[in-house]
C-alpha cells in the first residue's frame, strides 16, 4: 500500500536547506517507522548530496527555489527534488568516484551507489528522482 507523494519542503536553496532537509526527513520518518534504518540513512546521504548540488551549482548569480516531494511505499522510499536552476550537464549513469586525492565530485557518484535509481531529467525545471532499494 502506498502514502501520497507530500510536498514535505519548498525553500530557496541556499545553506539552511539542508537542514530543512534532514528536518522534512525526520518527519518522515516518525511518520513511518518501518523504514528500516539503513534506508533512512541511504536516503538522507542522498537528498543531502543533491540538495547540496542544487545549492552549490545551480545558479549561481540569482535565487534558486526547491521543491522536495517524498513518497513512501511499504517496500520503497521515493524523492524528487525539482528546481527553477540552470539546466546540469550530467549523465548521472556515467559518474563514478573521483582518485583518492580529489578534493571534491563524489557526491553523485555516493548517493548512485547507495540507491537502486538515481535519475536527472530537465523540462521547465530541474527533476532528480532518488529511489531506495527495495526493503521489506
Amino acid at each position: 500500500m502506498s502514502q501520497p507523494e507530500i510536498r514535505v519542503l519548498a525553500t530557496a536553496a541556499g545553506p539552511g536547506a539542508l537542514v530543512d532537509i534532514a528536518t522534512a526527513l525526520e518527519r518522515i520518518w516518525t511518520a513511518h517507522p518501518h523504514v528500516p534504518p539503513i534506508e533512512r540513512m541511504h536516503v538522507e546521504l542522498a537528498a543531502g548530496e543533491i540538495g547540496a548540488n542544487i545549492i552549490e551549482h545551480s545558479a549561481p548569480a540569482r535565487q534558486v527555489w526547491m521543491t522536495m516531494d517524498v513518497a513512501v511505499f511499504q517496500d520503497q522510499v521515493h524523492v524528487e527534488f525539482t528546481d527553477d536552476g540552470d539546466p546540469v550537464d550530467v549523465d548521472v549513469e556515467a559518474v563514478s568516484l573521483p582518485d583518492d586525492m580529489a578534493e571534491r565530485g563524489r557526491g553523485l557518484a555516493l548517493a548512485r551507489s547507495v540507491l537502486a535509481t538515481l535519475s536527472y531529467s530537465r523540462d521547465e525545471v530541474n527533476h532528480w528522482i532518488l529511489v531506495s532499494k527495495p526493503f521489506g
